[in-house]
This record gives structure tokens, C-alpha cells and sequence, in this order.
């Protein structure tokens, strides 16, 4: 039994030894506190969002998420539970005047991630939901009437359907009434009717339109117009153009940008 004595004490000091880094890493993550932190970029930030995860290669560091009000900002999209046609999708919302504005993104329990920041009155920023594994739990800071706050969090999901083929388009109108540009379509389409479009975001004063689109089995396209080119103002604008694929209950939204 003695010579084994040397042999039991190895195990148990290595065992000790596990049992206390697996410890540390979970304390060092956030561990139990959960959707009470947020992951920011730490000394070697990259264009891409912080992550968790030690094999991306990015430095983050977690620190406390600040206790705020909740409340949802003007027009914020997605919908809580909505079904999502492109893993890229817009998060857009409006504040009633000039706001500094922040978009945090999870999935599960797991702490927040800081996707992005930005300045105005109009709002839209970009979410991966392969990122986040097809399902993201998203919330938006800003501030109103000098108070800042933090919508109520919302989950989406990603789902098959028809989808626009690029997340961006640009066009620069001439001085017509009436112009229409393509918008190129992905996925199978052949369900879409000119129904399945609107447009949001825009000026009320710029009256858009779509005509009836031309699809197929594998994309088509449909084309966005605007009836009078005065409405976009002297600086451009942007908006975007919705979709809706009944089949798969499942939106889209690109975003356009009329230049002058």
C-alpha cells in the first residue's frame, strides 16, 4: 500500500489544480452574473464585435452593464420573436432628437456583447445572427429628454425564405418623377407578390413605391421607385424596403440610400 502513497498524492494535487483553474475561468467570464455584464473590446480591438470565446483570437475584457430604465425607442425593428429571412439583418429605431445610442447582442444566458455605437436622431446598425448561432437576443441604449435608457430585450431567429440578394443598395436620382431602380432578390420567390413589399424609414415627404415583382425559383428581382426626387432633400436620405415571405412567415430589410 505504501508505494502507492506517492502515486494518490500526484492525482489528488492534480486534480486540486484542474478543479481551480476551471474555477478562475468561470469567475474571470462573468460566470453566474450573466446578463449582468457586457464584453467590450479590450486592448486589441477589431471591426468585428467582442467575443467570449478565447479561440477567435479577439482580447475583450467584461465589466458591469449599468442598471437602466426600460424603455423601447421609437419604431425599433426586429419584433420580439420575429422570423428573420438573411443571417444579416438591420436593427434600426429613432429618437425623438439627438441621441448617442448603443446595440448590445447575446444568446442565452451568456454575457452581453457590444455591437456597435451611434449619434442622431436616426438609427440603424448591423446584427449577424450566425454569429450569435441563428438566435440573438438583442437591446437598445439611448438617452431621451436627458435620461438614458434600455429597451426591453427582443429574440430573433433566423429562418429560411426569400431574401434581398445584398444588404445595401445606393442610387442617385435625376430631376424626374417617377424612377424606378432593380432590386436583386435571393431564394426561392415565386410566392412574392408586390403585397410582400413596403417601405419604412424614408421622409414623409418622398412618396416611394414597388412595382409588382418578377420572380422565380432561385431570385428575380422587384423594382423600388419614388414618384417625385424633391422629397429626398438636399442631402440624400436613407430608408429601407421590407420583406415578407408568407410561406416561411419570415422578414427581410435592405437598406437604401438616395444620394444627391
Amino acid at each position: 500500500m505504501k508505494k502507492w502513497m506517492p502515486l494518490v498524492a500526484s492525482l489528488v494535487v492534480i486534480a486540486l489544480a484542474w478543479t481551480g483553474l476551471a474555477v478562475w475561468k468561470f469567475s474571470a467570464s462573468g460566470g453566474s452574473k450573466g446578463g449582468c455584464n457586457v464584453a467590450v473590446p479590450g486592448g486589441n480591438e477589431t471591426d468585428g464585435p467582442a467575443s467570449n470565446s478565447e479561440s477567435d483570437g479577439f482580447e475583450y475584457e467584461t465589466v458591469p452593464l449599468d442598471d437602466l430604465p426600460a424603455l423601447d425607442p421609437l419604431g425599433l425593428w426586429p419584433n420580439d420573436g420575429m422570423r428573420i429571412s438573411s443571417p444579416d439583418v438591420w436593427v434600426m429605431w429613432q429618437t425623438t432628437g439627438y441621441s448617442r445610442c448603443r446595440l448590445l447582442g447575446r444568446t442565452g444566458p451568456q454575457n452581453w456583447v457590444d455591437l456597435g455605437n451611434t449619434s442622431g436622431h436616426d438609427h440603424y446598425l448591423p446584427l449577424d445572427l450566425a454569429y450569435f448561432g441563428s438566435e440573438a437576443t438583442f437591446a437598445v441604449e439611448f438617452e431621451t429628454n436627458g435620461k438614458r435608457y434600455r429597451s426591453k430585450p427582443r429574440t430573433i431567429h433566423f429562418a429560411q425564405g426569400s431574401h434581398f440578394a445584398s444588404r445595401s443598395w445606393q442610387f442617385k436620382p435625376s430631376d424626374e418623377p417617377n424612377q424606378t431602380w432593380a432590386i436583386a432578390l435571393a431564394g426561392d420567390t415565386h410566392m412574392l407578390t408586390d403585397e410582400s413589399f413596403r417601405t419604412t424609414f424614408f421622409p414623409d415627404a418622398l412618396v416611394t413605391f414597388c412595382a409588382p415583382p418578377e420572380t422565380s425559383e432561385d431570385g428575380g428581382r422587384v423594382r423600388f421607385g419614388i414618384t417625385d426626387p424633391a422629397g429626398i432633400g438636399g442631402a440624400g436620405c436613407v430608408g429601407f424596403l421590407q420583406l415578407y415571405d408568407t410561406r416561411t412567415d419570415a422578414y427581410d430589410r435592405t437598406l437604401i440610400q438616395l444620394t444627391r
